[in-house]
């Protein structure tokens, strides 16, 4: 039986990238292991940090699925129009901005006496302005303050939806020849520095949809027991290149993309197949977002001594995951109930 990339496997990548992110932020110098006197067994305090540098490759696998999964519900509507594609990527744009809005508003409602407003967005109306652009998602793109420099994210996030339209047009006219238009694209055109070290990463992603390159990968005839073995070895490869000097200081925009594709498919192939494990993944999956923009707030901000407090990586990270869990299923059902009482509302009325 033929097996596809489904939706499932989005999620479980997710997921897989979300633990990368936190293992990262959670453990990503020297500096952190000392002062919260973490313990990293059974890793060597070098490996160990080779291993949490490793985790923000996460930004990369967050970057190829938005790009595949954009790509691909466009690719299946082949006579679909320019105006029919940017339509529906405006309403996309304006979900996600809604989604982030609502998480805003949710975090500043909860901790607002944790902010210095004043010093962050200054008095009068250019305060409101400023808060407005950072409540949007948008300080990226003004260089405007905001709460939470993880949200840098936001402007790629916002950008993609735009961009990726752009790519698939490409793509269905040369190929996968547009990988060489996208290796050299950031050097011709003027990119921010963000968009410039993930385009490659999205346009690898448009062609990865084009070539069903995920799907081809997930059934390669392989014994269960050698995927295991060649996916861990795959794994370690992965992180001793990348995080090799040279490759990360100059090269690492294009690492990105085969290591993230090979994550992707990594995430379905083998913890994917382990019944309870696919579904603890898939759930972090489908809260990721979440989980990405609030999880500052804890490990930095709120509970810091408790998500380090018992020293063990694993405790910490586990903690740390599920407040921001915990938070997310809150803020989600939350949004479940007003939509619910919204539609009721309108039932009554028509």
């Amino acid at each position: 039986m033929e097996k596809s990339f489904t939706k499932r496997c989005t999620l479980m990548a997710k997921g897989v990238a979300i633990l990368l992110l936190l293992i990262y932020h959670l453990f990503e110098n020297q500096t952190i292991l000392e002062e919260m006197q973490v313990e990293y067994a059974p890793f060597t305090k070098e490996h160990f940090l080779m291993f949490s540098g490793f985790g923000n490759i996460c930004v990369a696998v967050f970057v190829f699925l938005t790009a595949y999964g954009i790509a691909v519900g466009l690719l299946e509507k082949k006579d679909i129009t320019p105006m029919e594609a940017m339509r529906e990527a405006a309403l996309r744009f304006a979900r996600l901005m809604g989604n982030f809005l609502i998480l805003f508003v949710s975090v500043n409602v909860l901790w607002w006496r944790h902010f210095d407003y004043a010093s962050l967005y200054g008095r009068g109306k250019q305060a409101f302005v400023y808060l407005l652009t950072d409540a949007l998602g948008l300080s990226m793109f003004f260089d405007t303050p905001t709460l939470n420099m993880t949200w840098w994210y936001m402007e790629i996030a916002y950008l993609l939806i735009f961009l990726v339209p752009v790519l698939v047009w490409a793509v269905r006219r040369v190929g996968n020849y547009l990988l060489l238009l996208a290796f050299f694209a950031p050097f011709v055109i003027g990119m921010g520095e963000d968009i410039g070290r993930y385009f490659f990463v999205a346009a690898f992603g448009v062609c990865a949809a084009y070539g069903k390159w995920p799907d081809k990968l997930l059934n390669l005839k392989i014994p269960l027991f050698l995927q295991w073995i060649g996916g861990l070895l795959l794994f370690v490869l992965c992180i001793m290149i990348r995080q090799n000097y040279v490759i990360y200081e100059t090269y690492v925009y294009l690492a990105d993309a085969p290591i993230a594709l090979f994550l992707v498919c990594f995430a379905s192939a083998l913890p994917g197949r382990v019944p309870v494990l696919n579904r603890a993944l898939e759930l972090l999956g489908r809260h990721s977002m979440n989980i990405y923009l609030v999880h500052t707030f804890f490990y930095m901000m709120l509970w810091r001594k408790q998500i380090y407090h018992f020293s063990y990586w694993l405790a910490s990270l586990g903690i740390c995951l599920l407040v921001c869990l915990l938070y997310s299923l809150v803020l989600e059902g939350l949004k479940w109930s007003v939509r619910m009482g919204y539609s009721r509302i309108r039932h009554k009325h028509s």
